[in-house]
């Protein structure tokens, strides 16, 4: 285990590049107590196989993700998974690599950026949240950081929780954790999307539900601790997030 993880210091710095963000996965996943071996990607034989059945090539960050961490489903998975090699899809403007399942959006990477070596993402519009393929991150490896910190890898017993928006959270956030660079693209969503951290709790505000009026708290927390001096400090009628 890491001898300090500190979110507030890793996540600004993970966001720098592919290498800046792997290392921060290889981190953050020793400070869960699952660091990551040498069997948790896909074979160099399943991407390449991939890449002749698409008939182009993966860009690299991408084939960095697969080859080291592609089947660690604690970090890359939830209600939003990162498809295989044998089921990446190419639809004709986008190569699609994760998949929704309950709003059954889908992230992506512009056929026209393939060449680029960490390429922007998208997001398409086949739920009703979206309409058509909209700017989702400004990089492959951004997306990964996000994917790592939203998704069910913080859950566990105590990680995720969620509530609506209240009008004093705002003051609160400022006032007791850290707000970082943003994870997704700040041009996408329609900036509906803020994040503050703690050394060991980030809390992310989605305000891309048109049906709530200030939008949604979602906490993430690594310790007991954390999840109630947040809980503390934003109190309201939290819900655990389910863990899928």
């Amino acid at each position: 285990m890491p001898e300090t993880f500190d979110l507030r210091v890793e996540l600004p710095a993970a966001l720098t590049g592919p290498s800046a963000a792997w290392r921060f996965v290889e981190r953050f996943a020793a400070r869960l107590g699952a660091p990551a071996g040498p069997d948790d990607g896909f074979p160099e034989a399943e991407l390449a196989a991939a890449e002749l059945r698409l008939g182009l090539r993966l860009p690299q960050a991408m084939r960095e993700l697969y080859g080291r961490f592609g089947r660690r489903h604690d970090l890359l998975g939830g209600s939003r998974s990162l498809l295989p090699p044998e089921e990446l899809e190419a639809d004709g403007t986008a190569l699609i690599w994760q998949a929704e399942k309950f709003w059954l959006y889908q992230i992506a990477v512009p056929l026209d950026r393939i060449a680029e070596t960490d390429p922007p993402v998208l997001i398409d519009g086949n739920s009703q949240a979206y309409v058509d393929w909209e700017p989702f991150a400004d990089s492959f490896s951004a997306t990964c950081v996000e994917t790592v910190m939203s998704e069910n890898s913080l859950c566990g017993d105590w990680g995720g929780w969620r509530r609506e928006s209240l009008a004093p959270d705002a003051a609160r956030l400022e006032q007791s954790l850290t707000l970082i660079p943003p994870l997704l693209s700040p041009g996408g969503r329609d900036n509906a999307d803020r994040w503050y951290a703690g050394a060991d709790v980030l809390v992310h505000e989605d305000r891309s539900d048109e049906e709530s009026e200030l939008g949604w708290l979602y906490v993430r927390a690594l310790t007991r601790e954390a999840l109630d001096g947040v809980r503390a400090t934003l109190p309201g009628p939290w819900t655990e997030t389910v863990d899928y």
